[in-house]
């Protein structure tokens, strides 16, 4: 006689456990503990792998930014055996490039996110992006929508300040502009200090 136990902790009585209807939350380390009384039960482990299409989501299917500044597109990817992923924008699949960057991070066996961040936005790099996901069990797709903003939008802008305008553009860190305020208050205030004696 067989006792076999799911991650769930739902315990079955039984040399055969059965699955009806399989879900994707099956997913998971089953182990079978046999057992006669007599001395301690031996167990084995068993992997249950579900294979599934993908399901996309996009957290944010709207976002904007001002020209010249970067933007992270994103979306979320969760499927078994690990999907295919790719960035299309009028029907064209993107690549980075010293327009755009892709980049994938799995989290988990199951789970993948991807990130497209348009390098310094021009005009024509405006509107619907497709983030298209597949694996052998089908496909899936989410769409953002990146339209123009007047002001920058932070993150990913709030760290630079761009002057100057395309390839020959200078940054500037936000962080260091009001320690230069400060240190130049204060030589002046020095220099005033020293006239005055």
């Amino acid at each position: 006689m067989g006792l076999c136990t799911g991650l769930c902790g739902a315990t079955f009585s039984g040399n055969v456990l059965n699955i009806n209807t399989v879900r994707k939350e099956d997913r998971g380390t089953y182990y079978c503990v046999a057992d006669n009384g007599v001395s301690r039960g031996d167990r084995r482990n068993v992997n249950l792998e579900v294979e599934f299409a993908p399901v996309v989501t996009v957290p944010r299917p709207r976002v904007e930014q001002a020209l010249q500044y970067d933007m992270d597109l994103e979306c979320h990817i969760e499927a078994y055996p690990p999907p295919a992923i790719r960035w299309l924008k009028d029907s064209v699949q993107l690549s980075s490039n010293q327009h755009y960057s892709l980049s994938q991070f799995a989290t988990a066996d199951e789970f993948t996110d991807s990130t497209l961040r348009v390098i310094t936005a021009e005009k024509r790099q405006y509107g619907e992006y497709i983030c298209q996901a597949s694996n052998k069990l089908g496909e899936a797709e989410g769409r953002v929508e990146f339209t123009e903003s007047v002001i920058p939008v932070c993150p990913p802008a709030c760290g630079q300040a761009r002057y100057g305008g395309g390839a020959s553009a200078v940054s500037v860190s936000y962080l260091l502009m009001p320690v230069a305020t400060l240190v130049a208050i204060v030589v002046a205030a020095a220099i005033q200090f020293r006239n005055r004696a």
